[in-house]
């Protein structure tokens, strides 16, 4: 993805500021795109109020039902100049609101529940990264397993916070927080495991080290990891769950190809792959047990997303060159993610597929780049837009919101 490294570059770059809380209004631009699924671009703002604003960048990374936003903004103060550290956001009703850090230069959120906590990882003073959860703007460290940091993979509605974390010895570990105690989520015999999702029974999925040294797919609930097994391979991985308990990942089969699969009820579904293509992974899957990923092959470098539903796997299609990332699938069978305009990968665009057909959701104007990060129940899209420049450090928060219909619209016309 060559097309995208100088924005992830520059996000690496980090500094020291203390917390702000600037108020911006922001920009709502209408996508001309008749029909139903049409969506205007809202420009979140930054964090930076040096320059008009002008400077430094955001990025939107999870929204909510009720639309509220958060992700990351350089701040204009610390290093490196002139953009200043990045700190956590969560935007709300126009405001652009700094979560601060944990005593360190940087902060990101990742994730925000219906009840609008915030999870994500923060530097502390001590030089470590930290999960954290922010509820009612108040930033509480999660702590570790025992080693020198963790970092947060999902939230539930219900406050539960997984993730992994260094232990002691060394190894890293999948835990589980909620009311003010973290839990080690242990092993499959093995040394390592890592947590990926959770739904709001508390249910956990991951991926974990077996006894003889295999990773295999993990489901814990109520205090016991659970062996999903693999597809006739040695080794399995769980990377979504549903609210039902329904599992997605990747597994190798009996021949060592890479499947998509269901699992559910107590059996593992090999999902298949795309035509012409040789591996497939299950990214994400939502209430109705439809799950969302990607197709690769052995022979090139193209990648396709697909949505399979009832048996049926559908490729995505691409908007032009092949699909980057999928990053989301709502309810309703919509999936988000990232597609390049032609196999040169020289840019970018965010999409939306739904009833079989994708779309380019557009960009800020004077923007060539558009990065899909996540989406919510009613369809509303978030992620970042940025020129198009090598060394570039120009780029924006932005809410694709789904003109409507959606419960963010909605909200939004009663402000």
């Amino acid at each position: 993805m060559r097309c995208v490294v100088f924005v992830l570059a520059t996000l690496a770059l980090v500094g020291c500021q203390d917390a702000m809380q600037p108020a911006q209004p922001a920009t709502s631009l209408p996508l001309a795109q008749p029909g139903p699924g049409s969506y205007e671009v809202v420009n979140l703002g930054t964090l930076d109020r040096t320059n008009g604003f002008g400077g430094g960048g955001s990025w939107a990374w999870s929204v909510n039902a009720r639309g509220q936003v958060v992700g990351w903004s350089r701040t204009g103060v610390g290093e490196p100049a002139p953009y200043g550290a990045t700190h956590a956001f969560i935007w709300e009703n126009g405001v652009m609101t700094d979560l601060g850090t944990l005593g360190g230069s940087s902060s990101r959120a990742l994730y925000v529940n219906g009840s609008g906590q915030v999870a994500g990882w923060s530097g502390t003073a001590s030089g470590d990264a930290h999960a954290f959860l922010s509820d009612g703007g108040v930033m509480r460290d999660l702590g570790t397993l025992g080693g020198t940091w963790s970092t947060p993979t999902g939230l539930s509605d219900a406050g539960l916070v997984v993730g992994s974390s260094g232990t002691a010895a060394g190894a890293s570990h999948a835990f589980a927080w909620q009311d003010g105690v973290i839990q080690d989520l242990g092993t499959l015999g093995g040394g390592s495991s890592d947590a990926t999702a959770a739904n709001g029974a508390g249910q956990v999925v991951g991926s974990s080290q077996t006894a003889t040294g295999d990773t295999h797919a993990f489901l814990w609930a109520a205090g016991v990891m659970q062996d999903l097994g693999t597809l006739g391979g040695p080794s399995s991985s769980a990377a979504g769950i549903s609210e039902g308990g329904a599992v997605t990942g990747q597994s190798t089969d009996a021949s060592r190809q890479m499947h998509a699969f269901l699992w559910s009820d107590g059996v593992m579904h090999d999902l298949g792959v795309l035509p012409g293509y040789t591996t497939s992974d299950g990214l994400l899957v939502n209430a109705a047990g439809d799950v969302a990923g990607q197709a690769s092959s052995t022979t090139s470098t193209d990648l396709r997303g697909f949505f399979w539903s009832d048996g049926t796997i559908s490729d995505l299609g691409t908007l032009g060159g092949q699909v980057i990332e999928v990053r989301a699938v709502s309810s309703r069978g919509q999936v988000a993610g990232t597609s390049t305009q032609s196999n040169c990968r020289c840019s970018v665009r965010a999409f939306v597929w739904e009833d079989g057909a994708m779309r380019d959701i557009g960009a800020l104007p004077g923007h060539a780049n558009a990065l899909a990060s996540g989406m919510n129940s009613g369809g509303d899209v978030v992620g970042m837009s940025s020129v198009q420049y090598p060394g570039s450090d120009v780029y924006r928060a932005v809410l694709w919101r789904r003109v409507g219909g959606s419960p963010a619209a909605q909200l939004a016309s009663t402000r």
